[in-house]
Protein backbone atom coordinates (compact mmCIF):
# COMPACT_ATOMS: atom_id res chain seq x y z
CA UNK A 1 0.00 0.00 0.00
CA UNK A 2 1.51 3.34 -0.95
CA UNK A 3 0.46 6.97 -0.96
CA UNK A 4 1.48 10.50 -0.07
CA UNK A 5 0.92 12.19 3.24
CA UNK A 6 -1.76 14.77 3.91
CA UNK A 7 -0.93 18.05 2.26
CA UNK A 8 1.55 16.54 -0.22
CA UNK A 9 0.30 16.74 -3.79
CA UNK A 10 3.39 15.50 -5.66
CA UNK A 11 3.13 11.97 -7.00
CA UNK A 12 6.02 11.17 -9.35
CA UNK A 13 8.04 9.39 -6.66
CA UNK A 14 4.95 7.60 -5.35
CA UNK A 15 4.18 6.35 -8.84
CA UNK A 16 7.74 5.09 -9.33
CA UNK A 17 7.64 3.18 -6.05
CA UNK A 18 4.26 1.72 -6.99
CA UNK A 19 5.70 0.42 -10.27
CA UNK A 20 8.73 -1.08 -8.53
CA UNK A 21 6.58 -2.74 -5.85
CA UNK A 22 4.25 -4.21 -8.46
CA UNK A 23 7.31 -5.44 -10.36
CA UNK A 24 8.29 -7.41 -7.24
CA UNK A 25 4.83 -8.97 -7.09
CA UNK A 26 3.16 -6.72 -4.52
CA UNK A 27 -0.48 -5.74 -4.79
CA UNK A 28 -0.47 -1.98 -4.26
CA UNK A 29 -3.44 0.03 -3.06
CA UNK A 30 -2.73 3.55 -4.25
CA UNK A 31 -4.83 6.08 -2.34
CA UNK A 32 -3.36 8.96 -4.32
CA UNK A 33 -2.07 12.15 -2.75
CA UNK A 34 -3.02 14.25 0.28
CA UNK A 35 -4.05 11.27 2.42
CA UNK A 36 -5.00 11.59 6.10
CA UNK A 37 -3.41 9.25 8.69
CA UNK A 38 -6.81 7.79 9.55
CA UNK A 39 -7.29 6.78 5.90
CA UNK A 40 -3.96 4.94 5.88
CA UNK A 41 -4.92 2.89 8.92
CA UNK A 42 -8.55 2.32 7.95
CA UNK A 43 -7.46 1.00 4.56
CA UNK A 44 -4.71 -1.15 6.10
CA UNK A 45 -7.30 -2.77 8.37
CA UNK A 46 -9.96 -3.24 5.70
CA UNK A 47 -7.53 -4.59 3.08
CA UNK A 48 -5.35 -6.65 5.46
CA UNK A 49 -2.18 -4.82 4.38
CA UNK A 50 1.27 -5.91 5.51
CA UNK A 51 3.00 -2.62 4.76
CA UNK A 52 2.06 1.04 4.82
CA UNK A 53 4.38 3.21 2.72
CA UNK A 54 4.44 6.97 3.25
CA UNK A 55 6.14 9.56 1.13
CA UNK A 56 6.57 13.30 1.47
CA UNK A 57 8.27 15.79 -0.80
CA UNK A 58 8.02 18.77 1.55
CA UNK A 59 9.16 19.29 5.13
CA UNK A 60 5.75 20.80 5.85
CA UNK A 61 4.04 17.44 5.26
CA UNK A 62 6.54 14.95 6.67
CA UNK A 63 5.10 15.25 10.18
CA UNK A 64 2.09 13.28 8.95
CA UNK A 65 4.30 10.17 8.83
CA UNK A 66 4.61 10.28 12.60
CA UNK A 67 0.83 10.69 12.82
CA UNK A 68 0.43 7.52 10.73
CA UNK A 69 2.63 5.57 13.18
CA UNK A 70 0.63 6.91 16.13
CA UNK A 71 -2.69 6.17 14.41
CA UNK A 72 -1.58 2.58 13.73
CA UNK A 73 -0.61 2.21 17.39
CA UNK A 74 -3.95 3.62 18.55
CA UNK A 75 -5.84 1.25 16.25
CA UNK A 76 -3.95 -1.73 17.63
CA UNK A 77 -2.38 -2.77 14.32
CA UNK A 78 1.18 -1.56 14.83
CA UNK A 79 2.41 -5.10 15.48
CA UNK A 80 0.67 -6.36 12.32
CA UNK A 81 1.83 -3.79 9.77
CA UNK A 82 5.25 -2.47 8.82
CA UNK A 83 5.60 1.24 8.07
CA UNK A 84 8.07 2.41 5.44
CA UNK A 85 8.88 6.05 4.73
CA UNK A 86 10.66 7.93 1.99
CA UNK A 87 10.90 11.22 0.18
CA UNK A 88 13.22 14.18 -0.10
CA UNK A 89 12.96 15.65 3.44
CA UNK A 90 13.22 12.39 5.41
CA UNK A 91 16.16 10.20 6.38
CA UNK A 92 17.08 7.22 8.56
CA UNK A 93 17.31 9.39 11.67
CA UNK A 94 13.77 10.68 11.16
CA UNK A 95 12.56 7.11 10.57
CA UNK A 96 13.92 6.02 13.93
CA UNK A 97 12.61 9.15 15.67
CA UNK A 98 9.00 8.53 14.61
CA UNK A 99 9.09 4.75 15.11
CA UNK A 100 8.70 3.70 11.47
CA UNK A 101 10.19 0.37 10.43
CA UNK A 102 12.21 1.39 7.40
CA UNK A 103 13.48 4.32 5.36
CA UNK A 104 14.59 3.99 1.76
CA UNK A 105 16.26 6.47 -0.56
CA UNK A 106 14.65 5.51 -3.86
CA UNK A 107 12.02 3.36 -5.58
CA UNK A 108 14.26 0.35 -6.22
CA UNK A 109 15.46 0.15 -2.62
CA UNK A 110 11.85 0.59 -1.42
CA UNK A 111 10.79 -2.51 -3.35
CA UNK A 112 13.75 -4.49 -2.03
CA UNK A 113 13.02 -3.35 1.52
CA UNK A 114 9.37 -4.33 1.19
CA UNK A 115 10.44 -7.84 0.16
CA UNK A 116 12.78 -7.99 3.12
CA UNK A 117 10.09 -6.86 5.57
CA UNK A 118 7.63 -9.43 4.25
CA UNK A 119 10.17 -12.25 4.17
Amino acid sequence: MYWHCAGCLHDIGKNLVKIMLEGKGFQVIDLGTDVAPQTYVKTAIEEHCNIICCSALLTTTMHVMEDVVKEAEAAGIRDKVKIMIGGAPVNEEYCKKIGADAYTVDAASAADMALSLCG
